[in-house]
């Protein structure tokens, strides 16, 4: 019933639906925040700490990767909080199995984002003015991405705060489908980075697996950031 009732409530206004608007404007105003948009400013921090070190391992200097490490830990604070709150909400109107799978892929971002600023801190092989702007241009990939997920998310949850995602929704999904497009970038150019690593004969072999290795790493933070965003699709759908 409270299925029926929700898709109703969330499916595009037609004049004649003045009653549902008012629900929204009486009971959606009273609600708090589902705080995933904060969650996704931390990740965006974590995100950017490493994209920072990613900079200063290019360059060939030290790596601080405890300053991603702190990033990532207040990402998880939030990450706990809202667990346990969406643990202690009733009758959402939105799938609580899928804002979870939300929430985890977003962690991942931050997750894979410590271990990625980890590995650069433990070796820094000669990578040549080639595989330098390579990865220069991953980073900047990996900033984007982030960033418009963010917007993206951010615009979700105060579309969901003012009972608004159904007229939100174009603008979301075009922020994803900008997400789509970066990850495609990076898929690309990490297959061009991993080729390179490979035509390097002159790299010692642990060197030319540690940074097939960043690639992964790298790559994979996208993915996720790209699998967030495809959990806001559905959440999208879900509510229509």
């Amino acid at each position: 019933m409270w299925r029926t009732f929700s898709r109703w409530l969330w499916r595009p206004a037609s004049p004649s639906e003045g009653v549902r608007a008012l629900f929204w404007k009486r009971w959606g105003a009273g609600r708090k925040p589902l705080r995933f948009k904060e969650h996704a400013e931390r990740v965006r921090e974590t995100v950017e700490a490493l994209s920072k070190e990613l900079r200063a391992w290019v360059r060939g200097e030290p790596v601080r990767a405890e300053a991603v490490s702190e990033r990532e830990h207040a990402a998880d604070v939030v990450k706990r909080e809202i667990r346990l709150q969406l643990a202690r909400f009733r009758n959402l109107p939105l799938p609580r199995d899928r804002l979870l799978e939300l929430l985890w892929h977003q962690d991942e971002i931050a997750d894979l984002s410590q271990d990625a600023a980890l590995l650069m801190a433990l070796r820094r092989p000669d990578l040549g003015l080639e595989l330098t702007d390579a990865f220069r241009a991953l980073g900047e990939i990996l900033d984007k991405v982030v960033h418009t997920y963010t917007l993206a998310v951010s615009a979700f949850e105060e579309a969901y705060l003012a009972g608004e995602l159904a007229a939100k929704t174009p603008d979301i999904s075009t922020q994803i489908d900008l997400v789509n497009r970066l990850e495609h970038e990076s898929d690309l150019l990490e297959r061009e980075i991993v080729a390179t690593v490979y035509r390097r004969a002159e790299l010692p072999a642990f060197d030319r697996y540690h940074l097939v290795q960043m690639v992964l790493l790298l790559g994979n933070t996208v993915d996720q950031v790209e699998n967030a965003a495809s959990d806001l699709s559905l959440l999208m759908a879900a509510s229509r």
